[in-house]
């Protein structure tokens, strides 16, 4: 069985119950980096057959999650799938993921002698056999990379909700999350100092305006009064 390895396109979304990975295992009509390039349909017809496993380092033995959804679309082979809630390699996964330490996917597969077409730096594949598709350290398609994660934002609902995961996320420290909302705050405050006096000064500057509209339709009146 054959390896290759791909910088992960990944968009990364968590909920209470189950959390959800999304992302490339490989790039259409990319050439990587051994010279290789594969086609769209490589995959049609395996991924029609079964879905592929969910490993780390294409290690048999460590199956963080599952993969229930693999489609191609018109950029790569799009995986969807779930890490297992509760399982230490999927804990210790997410936390790669969230901190950036974990950055690639890389597809295992094997090839029948129809299955590619030789090329001068490489093969051009158009019929794989995919068997899974694991979470690496080491990317090395360099067109395909993360480009943004999603976790439990959707569910912050105070500011101590915001402390705590950026705490959680392994990029700030407790001293350094304390500190950046203590900021954040100083800041909401005084936006909103200046947003109510805005609001004032708006509310103060219409009752001027109604004030000066009635004056001149009073003015008005009286001339047409006086000219009568």
């Amino acid at each position: 069985m054959e390896q290759k390895t791909l910088s992960c396109e990944a968009e990364f979304k968590f909920n209470d119950d189950e959390w959800r990975v999304e992302g490339y295992g490989s790039v259409f009509d990319s050439v990587d980096l051994v010279g290789d390039t594969v086609k769209k349909g490589a995959f049609e017809d395996s991924i029609a057959d079964r879905m592929p496993r969910m490993h780390f380092e294409h290690s048999r033995l460590i199956t963080p999650g599952m993969w229930v959804k693999a489609v191609e679309d018109h950029h790569g082979l799009r995986l969807t799938g779930y890490l297992t809630r509760g399982h230490s390699w999927a804990k210790d996964l997410r936390a790669s993921l969230r901190h950036g330490t974990i950055r690639g996917l890389s597809i295992g597969f094997s090839l029948d002698a129809d299955g590619y077409e030789k090329t001068e730096n490489g093969r051009t594949i158009t019929k794989a056999n995919l068997f899974e598709v694991s979470f690496v350290g080491e990317p090395a398609e360099p067109k395909a990379q993360v480009e943004y994660w999603k976790s439990e934002i959707a569910d912050l609902k105070s500011l101590s909700d915001c402390e705590r995961f950026l705490r959680d996320s392994g990029v700030f420290t407790r001293s350094m999350a304390t500190t950046y909302m203590s900021q954040l705050k100083t800041l909401l405050l005084s936006e909103s100092a200046e947003e109510e006096e805005r609001k004032e000064y708006e509310a103060r500057q219409l009752l001027v305006d109604e004030h000066k509209a009635a004056a001149d339709a009073y003015l008005k009146l009286q001339s047409l009064l006086r000219s009568k």
